[in-house]
């Protein structure tokens, strides 16, 4: 007998292995883009509260949103946070806020979800 192909044994085998290499991968690409979220979050946060440094010390007062911030941070409008879950204090978080804030009594700083950049760490 001269058969070509797979035997049944053998597809099953090989479902199997792509099975399990699927269980390992998977959890680690989501893990990555949890990872690259939390980046761009203290990214932007690190350029926001930059920005509101300066404003400070030429204006003397602190801004009251974002937007104040237009002269200091180019094209302010588009700096967003991203969708999904980041990293807040260590354990993966789903980001609910669909802007950044500026927040504080004394000494304001930008936020997301009321959480400052130091917050904002992987694990």
């Amino acid at each position: 007998m001269n058969q070509k192909g797979f035997a049944t044994l053998e597809i099953i085998m090989m479902i199997i292995v792509i099975g399990i290499l699927a269980t390992v991968a998977v959890p680690r690409f989501t893990d990555m883009t949890t990872k690259a979220n939390t980046a761009k979050i203290q990214s932007d946060l690190a350029t926001l509260d930059n920005a509101i440094a300066i404003y400070f010390m030429e204006k003397g007062s602190y801004p009251d949103s974002i937007s104040d911030l237009s002269d200091y941070v180019q094209d302010v409008t588009s700096v967003k946070p991203p969708t999904g879950e980041a990293y807040i204090e260590g354990t993966a978080k789903k980001i609910t806020d669909t802007d950044y804030k500026i927040t504080g009594n004394t000494e304001k700083r930008a936020t997301l979800d009321n959480h400052t950049l130091g917050d904002f760490r992987i694990k």
